[in-house]
């Protein structure tokens, strides 16, 4: 009995498709195994920098720590000075200063805004302690209130 013809041209393919499919096959677990090594290095990568983000957050909240500890005296002159401003005549003429005696309680607003927003902005920013006290001055004679209450001059 003869072999069948498409047979005999049909293994020469057959093996063909064969390396075919086994060279993918390996060229595809190469590609997952460079897939699956990328996401390790990726989470690596992530947990690193989340971490270096702690380590400066920690740094940086140190290092805020010790200069307002170290300008605690300024920072204390700055409210008096704040104070002052907020009584005086040339200021928003509160007799009471920052503390308001209808509500019976001290204007964290305003300290908040004058020190925390103003006064230490300037210092970090390397101005003097006379520089950072005229921009609250300059500030506060900028605002709605003092506005209103020195329209006259």
């Amino acid at each position: 009995m003869e072999a069948h013809p498409s047979s005999a041209v049909a293994a020469p393919a057959l093996a063909r498709l064969r390396a075919t499919n086994t060279f993918m096959a390996i060229a595809l677990l190469l590609m997952l195994g460079q897939l699956s090594w990328q996401q390790m290095r990726i989470s690596s990568l992530k947990a690193d920098l989340e971490q270096s983000h702690r380590e400066l957050t920690n740094k940086v909240e140190k290092l805020a720590n010790d200069k307002v500890q170290s300008h605690r005296e300024e920072v204390v002159a700055a409210v008096a000075y704040v104070d002052e401003l907020y009584r005086s005549a040339d200021g928003l003429q509160r007799p009471g200063g920052l503390y308001s005696a209808d509500a019976k309680t001290v204007d964290a607003e305003a300290i908040g805004t004058w020190i925390l927003d103003v006064y230490l902005r300037a210092r970090i920013e390397g101005k003097s302690d006379a520089e950072a006290r005229q921009s609250i001055a300059n500030a506060i004679k900028g605002s709605d209130e003092w506005r209103r209450k020195h329209q006259g001059r």
